[in-house]
């Protein structure tokens, strides 16, 4: 009678059974890691074109206006004539790399991580109080020194509570209609970071915060009555705080009629109305400035539109604002298309990120241009200063990424 072979299990000695159990984590690790990359670039559509040019368009501006604008400043201070130039093409560079790193990240990675965002720029604005750490230039502390540059905390806080707000939105989306209570919170919550920000004193960054937070209160469609009560009492606390500090009260009064304080407090807006009385329809010609030579202050920087208006005359003036306009009508049909593949938060993020450019964009002009009271705010893009261009760059990355993902649904939908 035949004999049957046995299978003999080999006996697994605890080394044994470690060692392979190490060996399928990896494996799984492995795995795991290939998914995330494949999810992380299929369905992507290439960026919206125009979003990229007038992106684009913009920093060429901003490198060529910045190097004019800055020469003599650059030579009196540094001794280099491009002393600016080589600064601000740098911050260009960290941008775009910037912009390239969070356009790789799927747009639900910001959903998942936005509270940590928040309490990130939370502890920055904490750490700005450190001595040692913080920084203080003309009575205002706004700035991380970082050795290399400073870090101005007001740009990175617009961007995560704007990011923070798209996703509280999105998660109480159902409540907007009907309650106060998503309003309340979201309200308290910004009012935490506006009260910080009141206190550098940085009005112009709390401004520019309350109102994309109102803007996107409203395009994810909180009740109309309720929205009108917030907006009109926000408008009375916001007014208040205004006239509570003397020297905003003299900013205001100043504005109203500059050439009463045109050696003191109304200067800097009197040569900037200057300047761009003077470049006409045309211009003087690039580089011929009279106002950035030691006339108009921070030409470089807050008041580089009145360079642009001088040099460029209205016609460059006009394409400047055309590029934002291009810039801002992108982002906002970008939120539209993802709100029509039902992505409700990335919809919201482009409304936010749209809104935050336009307004910033549209405070700068109006300041420069004498319609506004003087606030501090860069134009976006443009102005020299590496937080204000970086930050700008991560958030058209972000949306770019909006964008490539919503087009590729769409067209997968048949929606375009």
């Amino acid at each position: 009678m035949p004999i049957k072979a046995q299978r003999i299990e080999p006996t697994l000695t605890p080394h044994d059974a470690s060692r392979q159990e190490k060996a399928a984590r990896h494996i799984n690790a492995f795995h795991h890691s290939q998914k995330q990359h494949i999810s992380r670039w299929q369905g992507l559509e290439f960026p919206d074109i125009w979003l990229l040019f007038a992106w684009l368009a913009l920093m060429a501006i901003g490198i060529i206006m910045v190097t004019s604008a800055s020469m003599t400043e650059a030579v009196s201070h540094n001794g280099d004539v491009y002393h600016y130039t080589t600064r601000q093409a740098t911050y260009y560079l960290c941008g775009l790399f910037a912009a390239y790193i969070c356009y790789s990240m799927p747009t639900h990675y910001y959903y998942q991580n936005s509270g940590r965002l928040l309490i990130i720029s939370l502890i920055l604005l904490a750490i700005i109080y450190i001595p040692g750490v913080g920084v203080s230039v003309n009575g205002a502390r706004r700035w991380i020194n970082l050795q290399l540059f400073k870090l101005q905390v007001g740009e990175i806080v617009k961007l995560a509570i704007t990011i923070y707000a798209a996703a509280f939105l999105q998660r109480n989306n159902q409540f907007l209609d009907r309650s106060w209570r998503p309003m309340i919170e979201l309200l308290l919550i910004t009012a935490i970071f506006a009260t910080i920000l009141i206190k550098q004193p940085d009005f112009g960054t709390t401004m520019v915060m309350v109102a994309v937070i109102l803007g996107m209160m409203f395009m994810a469609g909180v009740n109309a009555k309720r929205f009108t009560l917030f907006f009109l009492g926000v408008i009375g606390l916001m007014t208040a705080i205004l006239v509570a500090a003397p020297y905003r009260v003299k900013r205001l009064l100043t504005f109203l009629n500059p050439w009463e304080h045109q050696y003191d407090e109304g200067y800097q807006l009197v040569n900037s109305l200057i300047a761009i009385g003077s470049g006409g329809l045309f211009g003087s010609g690039l580089g011929q400035s009279v106002q950035k030579h030691d006339y108009l202050p921070e030409a470089h920087t807050d008041f580089i539109f009145a360079i642009i208006a001088e040099e460029l005359g209205l016609i460059g003036a006009l394409v400047v604002i055309a590029l934002f306009v291009l810039l801002v009508w992108r982002a906002f049909a970008i939120g539209y298309l993802a709100d029509r593949v039902r992505r409700r938060f990335a919809s919201l993020l482009a409304y936010g990120i749209g809104l935050t450019i336009a307004i910033q964009a549209l405070v700068n002009i109006g300041v420069t241009t004498g319609l506004l009271p003087t606030k501090g705010l860069t134009l976006p893009l443009v102005s020299y200063g590496g937080s204000s261009v970086v930050i700008v760059c991560i958030s058209l990355g972000i949306l770019a990424r909006i964008d490539a993902e919503s087009r590729y649904q769409a067209k997968r939908e048949g929606i375009i």
